[in-house]
Order: C-alpha cells, then sequence, then structure tokens
C-alpha cells in the first residue's frame, strides 16, 4: 500500500473464532482477482489504526468495555468493538512521554502515523471522543499523578485541553496487544494495532452515542459466548484480543504480559482453492515487515 513499504507474507492455517457468515459475491470475486494476481482490483491501501482495549476488575473478574457500532457506520455497522479508529498526522503532537523502542513493526517509508508515539497518542484520543475517558498524567517518570478534573464539554479538543493543563499520554500505560490489517478485498482497509490500558480510577467509560449505540463492560469470556450465540457479531480480530484475554484474572497481569509482547500483524485471505460455497473464509498470513 502507499507509504507502507515492503512485506512477505507468510500464509499459514490461525484458527480465528467467529460465527460462520456468507461471504458477499463481490469479495469473493475480488479475493479470485487478489489470488490470481489480476489487475482488475487495485488492493487499497491499509491506513494506520489504534484500538483500545481499556480494562478494570469488578471484584474477581477482569472486564472489557465494547461498544456497538451504530448501523449507518461504513465499516463494521451493528458490530462490537473497543474505542478507536484512525491515526492522523496531528496526533504525533499530542502531549506525550513514552518509550524510544517500537513494540509493533514498522516497514521501510512508512508514514508518522505507524510510530508508538502516534498510535497511543491517537488511541488515548479515541478513547476521550468514543468512550469519555482520559488517558493521561502529569508529572514525572515514576512520580505520575492520574488525571482528576476533565474538559467542561465533551467536545472539547483533546489535544489543547491536555496543553493548557500539563497533561500527557504516557506510552508504557498503553502497551501492545495484537496487530490485524484489514482483508485485501476491502474497500476500507485499516492496518490495526490493538493496545491495552487500566481505566483511570475515579474514572469509567460511558456512551458518547456518535459512533455507538450501545457500550456496557464484559468479561471476555461473557463477550465471546455472546458472540457465538449471535447477540453480540464482531470481527476476528476483536474476538481473537478478546480471547488472548481470556486466561487473565487481573489487569496487572494483562500489562505485565503486554510490556513484553512484540506483536506480528495478521491478514486474512481467501485462500486460492477454496472459492467453493461452504470453504473455509479465510486463512490467516503473518505479514513481515
Amino acid at each position: 500500500g502507499r507509504g507502507r513499504g515492503h512485506r512477505t507474507i507468510a500464509w499459514v492455517t490461525m484458527h480465528v473464532e467467529r460465527p460462520s457468515v456468507t461471504i458477499p459475491e463481490e469479495l469473493t470475486r475480488r479475493a479470485r482477482l487478489v489470488a490470481t494476481g489480476a489487475d482488475e482490483w487495485r488492493i487499497p491501501p491499509a491506513a494506520d489504526a489504534a484500538t483500545v482495549i481499556l480494562l478494570r476488575e469488578q471484584g474477581s473478574r477482569l472486564e472489557v468495555f465494547l461498544q456497538r457500532r451504530v448501523g449507518r457506520m461504513k465499516f463494521a455497522p451493528g458490530r462490537y468493538v473497543c474505542p478507536g479508529g484512525r491515526v492522523e498526522e496531528s496526533d504525533v503532537w499530542i502531549p506525550w512521554r513514552g518509550p524510544v523502542d517500537e513494540p509493533f513493526p514498522i516497514a521501510d517509508g512508512a508514514e508518522i502515523t505507524a510510530t508508538y508515539r502516534a498510535l497511543t497518542a491517537a488511541g488515548a484520543r479515541e478513547t476521550w471522543e468514543e468512550a469519555g475517558t482520559i488517558l493521561a498524567s502529569t508529572g514525572d517518570a515514576g512520580r505520575e499523578m492520574p488525571v482528576r478534573d476533565r474538559p467542561d464539554s465533551a467536545d472539547a479538543d483533546f489535544e489543547e485541553w491536555l496543553l493548557a493543563n500539563g497533561y500527557q499520554v504516557v506510552g508504557e500505560t498503553l502497551p501492545a496487544w495484537t496487530h490485524w490489517i484489514t482483508p485485501e478485498v476491502e474497500s476500507r482497509r485499516f492496518d490495526t494495532r490493538f493496545l491495552v490500558a487500566r481505566l483511570p480510577d475515579g474514572q469509567d467509560a460511558v456512551d458518547r452515542g456518535m459512533e455507538s449505540d450501545h457500550s456496557s463492560w464484559f468479561t471476555p469470556g461473557e463477550a465471546l459466548d455472546r458472540m457465538r450465540s449471535g447477540v453480540m457479531p464482531m470481527l476476528p480480530p476483536t474476538s481473537d484480543a478478546l480471547a488472548q484475554l481470556a486466561d487473565f484474572d487481573t489487569v496487572a497481569s494483562v500489562l505485565a504480559e503486554a510490556a513484553q509482547r512484540r506483536p506480528c500483524p495478521w491478514l486474512p485471505r481467501r485462500r486460492r482453492h477454496d472459492f467453493a460455497p461452504g470453504g473455509r473464509p479465510y486463512e490467516i498470513g503473518r505479514a513481515h515487515v
């Protein structure tokens, strides 16, 4: 894709739990074109995006915050997702402090939006815009103080408010979890890095009503059970991220695991020999940068 550098794809079989789905004929046609290398379908570039898996503990329960996207959305309408969205170039100007290493791979020639600074800043911004939660603090490293006040308006500019109050996004509080790229047959594609974050003390997450019409907290197991029953539809990257959380009991244990991760991107693609009705919809490729 544009500005992404070169990636090679090692195609492997990876099981990602999802309800059985009917692949639209147009996507099947595009998949054939991708598999055969035809020029009729030009694969759209995947925009850098960040998703924040917001975590909290309720008693002995580890819970995640999920939102159902409204039906009018062009991407994933009606699906349950975590707060997140496209990374903007302006996100690199959000006040930030963090590590110099990059937990996610960056291709040669990648845009600045692919950096960990931009990804974590965008994740914090999107979490404020979609869930009303402020993932920021003040103070020097090791002496951070969490945000205690809030913008006067829900429409307040996140960057301007942080600057005015001396707050900053701390990269280490948003460690890497997983990394998925939208299939090449889709018209709207995202190169999405999933981050995990603790719900700050004294704050909550709410449904801001701009891109979602229902929000709540669930244990990973509850959310996956509801997905299996068809009550909570979600895309494979979301269900995969939840499945990887299912064995954890505390936010601290998740964050400790995430701090050690260097996620490799996964890219679903239809298998060349399996376009018949009832065939396995996708295999998952590990994309090496």
